[in-house]
């Protein structure tokens, strides 16, 4: 089971919780109830999709640094590695985090377009801000995941 599908299952625990607070307060008509369960499921969805981002940049920079490694080799061309050995010197999380997607994915591609996406609405969440798109945390944990299974290894 991959940490995308664990962080699924946990969410789905807390998803029904909230489901049920909000059902009780539907049928008691307890709309402060209700309201402030629909507030809570909106934080708690923000704190997944930010705990998910972190389990996805962990694999962008896992990815990189093999990347990085199998493009240093002292069997490839200096022109060739020249680029790589410049990085190899900085630490992976100095590199901007669309710097490291775009060594993993093409820039103009629909997949990167999806990732600048969710960092976008990472930062606003991180920031304090509200991301206006709606959390759909299994669909999201989905799409990373297969979004982190397409990360090239050479």
């Amino acid at each position: 089971m991959s940490i995308f599908s664990e962080i699924i299952d946990q969410w789905v625990i807390a998803e029904t919780a909230f489901s049920d607070i909000e059902s009780r307060a539907f049928a008691n008509d307890d709309e402060p109830l209700f309201d402030n369960a629909s507030e809570m499921r909106k934080r708690n969805d923000q704190a997944y999709f930010l705990y998910l981002f972190t389990r996805f940049e962990a694999a962008v920079n896992e990815a990189v640094v093999i990347v990085r490694g199998n493009r240093t080799l002292p069997s490839i061309p200096w022109p060739e590695r020249r680029m790589w050995e410049t990085m190899n010197n900085r630490e992976i999380k100095n590199v901007a985090f669309l710097t490291r997607v775009e060594i993993l994915m093409d820039k103009s591609s629909s997949d990167y377009a999806t990732v600048k996406s969710y960092y976008d609405g990472r930062n606003k969440v991180a920031h304090g801000g509200v991301w206006d798109e709606q959390f759909v945390i299994p669909s999201i944990a989905s799409t990373m995941e297969t979004l982190m299974h397409g990360f090239p290894t050479t």
